[in-house]
């Protein structure tokens, strides 16, 4: 039983059609290692969440990146991932991003927009990894 689920998340408006939709998670679970393992997706709250369970979630991302990595991707996508039997997340794209992840964001909540990722700084402090950033507990005001 692989250790992390891995969600890699966009807005819900992302995916124009149903079958956009299938057919990205089809070039998902192609573009990521055989360690990896796609277990489907979720639409609501505004946004569309495809969830992988796997051993190495820096290595999906890696994967992911190289393979379906486009412009219009990465800057639509937010990546975290958590112990299979956690809660706390830990985000991995966009890097050094500290806020909330979640599969369901509250009303008025949209962790996509340009407000939001402000709050992304452009340098990591000294001695901390751009890498792996703990998701904050709660929105800031």
């Amino acid at each position: 039983m692989p250790k992390y689920q891995v969600v890699f998340q966009f807005p819900e408006a992302f995916f124009a059609t149903h079958d956009e939709l299938v057919e990205f998670e089809d070039k998902l679970a192609a573009s990521l290692p055989k360690t990896c393992d796609v277990d489907g997706y979720d639409t609501g709250s505004g946004t569309t969440n495809f969830f992988v369970h796997t051993d190495a979630p820096l290595a999906a991302l890696k994967h992911f990146r190289t393979y379906l990595g486009t412009n219009k991707v990465e800057k639509s996508l937010r990546v975290s991932y958590r112990s299979v039997d956690g809660d706390d997340y830990t985000n991995i794209w966009p890097f050094r991003d500290p806020r909330p992840f979640d599969v369901h964001y509250p009303a008025g909540i949209d962790p996509f927009s340009a407000k939001s990722k402000r709050s992304i700084p452009k340098r990591s402090p000294p001695g901390v990894s751009k890498f792996e950033t703990p998701a904050a507990a709660d929105w800031p005001d």
